[in-house]
């Protein structure tokens, strides 16, 4: 990964693997689930980085002068070093995370007759399904400066483990042509 726009790339394809595993995933594990209502959902993540425009961050009260994309690119690789560069890192990511909190309470918001057990069964698939992308993801290793721990072992809820683990199994085939490698 050279430059920003790969970067952007990269990220673009991750959303598209989160959809598509997350998709696969409740077809299988989730039969009872709104796969058009899920789809929307899913689409949704990772939202904060794709933000293009300034103009699009003041509903976030997010004031910093560049975009949350901007700032992760500039860790791209590297592993924190030094406390302050490491609470950067952590303002980041807080910053990302609270963004995209709120597109998934908008969301939900818009579709209120979901009831919680469905809304809790959307924030897992799509949990699951970005955990375990970043852990097979080949890119994902250079992307955060270390190796990855796969997704079934590195969550602590066993449920949300087993799910991993179908869906590692069936990675290679849900994924296809959505690497970085393949398309750059």
């Amino acid at each position: 990964m050279r430059t920003f726009l790969e970067f952007q790339h990269h990220i673009e394809l991750h959303r598209e693997r989160v959809i598509k595993l997350g998709l696969t995933l409740a077809q299988h594990q989730f039969p009872g689930l709104h796969r058009g209502i899920l789809a929307n959902f899913l689409a949704l993540h990772d939202f904060s980085k794709t933000i293009a425009s300034r103009s699009q961050l003041p509903r976030f009260n997010y004031s910093h002068r560049d975009l949350p994309v901007q700032r992760l690119y500039a860790f791209y690789g590297q592993t924190p070093k030094t406390e302050g560069e490491m609470q950067s890192l952590v303002d980041i990511v807080t910053d990302i995370n609270s963004i995209d909190k709120k597109v998934g309470e908008d969301f939900f918001a818009n579709h209120s007759r979901l009831s919680w057990g469905v809304q809790e069964d959307f924030y897992t698939i799509e949990r699951v399904a970005d955990l375990v992308d970043r852990s097979l993801d080949p890119i994902a290793a250079e992307e955060f400066g270390h190796s990855m721990l796969l997704a079934s072992e590195y969550v602590d809820d066993p449920y949300m483990s087993q799910l991993s683990l179908w869906l590692e199994g069936h990675y290679p085939q849900i994924t296809k042509n959505l690497s970085f490698s393949s398309v750059s």
